[in-house]
């Protein structure tokens, strides 16, 4: 049965089709269905859509890949990304890593017809999406082959697309680990052949959840002794979208520099810890996806006439290029859910740079980031916003961060201010280097990628 099925691009009539069909979901609440559907096409025309990089595809008869009927259907969208990876031109364990910008994508709506359902259509669907992606990276580096015996002939994206070459992607899971048993060579769960490869693996969870507080005073506070702080030397700045696109140009060449700070980091502490990483990568959250996240939920917020996307600390000219911390964010303003900001993209400092401190702990950097958190708790209360939401803070500003943000924010959940997220669950398959995978056995030619062998960097909500 599953031969007779095969996954293709959408046609126009079939794109949309497959917008309605979500737009009538849950997807579509708070917007009338053409709304919905004209928000899509919006999207395909903006910088992170236009020229094939945001695409659908629908799983149906091989006899009839035209059908308005079709059983299932997805989104993907072409990004750029990087990695970093021993560079086997040196024979120095400590040489300068290979970082490379590669290419990967972003998988979203996922969505199967209630008539459908049960019948394993979206997990073939998603298993044949690897090979849409990354057919080339699969047989070439992961020794991976086609199940023709099961699936037929593999999927054929269009050719003027030039696909196959992804490095790595990514989705958003609301099903828990479904999306791990999509595997790209046809295995059962209880087949020894799943040992080859597996679908996308969860990673990275954490979040965290204030609500402002309302008696919060609008001056500095140290997180520790509650002493004034003096600002720190430069200035703060309101950004609208187009400073935030391009400060996040240049954040794009800071993270190249961050990956590399990282990936030494690894090789020092090798000898200390557990780690088994041997390959770091990211999205890169320039050319317009960061920008996604906000045009999504334009129709919530376009209302409020709201101008201001980010808060950043450069030199006393305002200067993006001297950026040294700074927040970007998006607004989920949908009711009747609690007005919420999300960050999208937060710096203070770099992977390359110590977290400053002074003999009595005073340091810039504890300083910059208190001030930040609270720029950010003056922009909600501005707003109204209700609920604050950060995906993985990063772990070397949790401690005094928390600290800095209890003065502004209180957490809004009982599990406390930090938990794990059960939905929207980040979730990456990786398809490259040979650099970074194990041979199963002594005996076996094939390659498979080891989890704690791959590590997502800045795995934040801006992809």
């Amino acid at each position: 049965m599953t031969a007779a099925l095969s996954l293709f691009a959408a046609t126009s009539q079939q794109i949309e089709v497959s917008r309605r069909r979500t737009g009538a979901s849950a997807w579509g609440s708070g917007m009338t269905l053409d709304e919905y559907v004209q928000r899509d096409i919006d999207l395909q025309d903006s910088e992170c859509g236009r020229e094939g990089r945001y695409l659908t595809w629908i799983l149906a008869p091989r006899n009839d890949p035209h059908t308005l009927d079709f059983l299932c259907s997805c989104e993907t969208f072409r990004r750029a990304g990087l990695t970093s990876r021993m560079n086997h031109t040196s024979s120095e364990p400590d040489s300068e890593p290979l970082i490379e910008q590669v290419e990967c994508y972003g998988i979203a709506s996922v969505f199967t017809p209630p008539q459908y359902r049960g019948k394993g259509y979206a997990r073939l669907m998603m298993s044949l999406l690897h090979w849409a992606l990354a057919g080339n990276k699969l047989t070439s580096t992961g020794n991976i082959k086609f199940p023709f015996d099961i699936w037929g002939s593999p999927p054929a994206p269009p050719k003027e697309l030039g696909m196959g070459d992804a490095t790595f992607s990514a989705l958003w899971s609301d099903v828990g680990d479904f999306y791990g048993k999509c595997s790209p060579d046809g295995a059962d769960d209880d087949s020894n052949r799943l040992k080859k490869s597996g679908g996308w693996v969860i990673r990275g969870t954490r979040m965290t959840r204030w609500c402002p507080r309302p008696d919060a005073s609008t001056a500095l506070m140290h997180a520790d002794t509650g002493s004034d702080l003096h600002s720190y030397s430069g200035e703060w700045q309101w950004l609208t979208q187009e400073e935030v696109n391009r400060l996040l140009t240049h954040d794009a060449e800071l993270m190249r520099k961050d990956l590399r700070a990282r990936w030494f980091e690894i090789i020092s502490s090798n000898s200390t810890s557990s780690s088994k990483t041997k390959v770091l990568f990211t999205f890169l959250p320039s050319g317009g996806v960061e920008a996604f996240q906000r045009e999504r939920l334009r129709r919530f917020w376009e209302k409020e006439k709201i101008v201001h996307w980010g808060v950043a600390l450069s030199d006393p000219l305002g200067d993006l290029s001297t950026v040294r911390a700074f927040a970007t964010w998006t607004l989920d303003l949908r009711p009747p859910a609690s007005r919420t900001l999300v960050i999208t993209r937060f710096r203070c400092g770099s992977c390359s740079e110590e977290f400053e401190r002074s003999e009595n702990g005073h340091g810039t950097q504890v300083q910059i980031l208190c001030e930040l958190l609270q720029k950010v708790w003056e922009y909600c209360s501005e707003h109204d916003i209700q609920i604050l939401e950060i995906w993985n803070f990063p772990l070397e500003l949790r401690e005094v961060g928390y600290r800095c943000a209890r003065h502004w924010f209180v957490g809004s959940d009982p599990e406390g201010e930090e938990f794990e997220r059960t939905e929207h669950l980040p979730a990456f398959k990786w398809y490259g280097h040979e650099y970074g995978l194990t041979p199963i056995s002594s005996t076996d030619s094939g390659l498979v990628p080891e989890e704690d062998e791959v590590e997502w960097v800045f795995n934040e909500k801006y992809v």
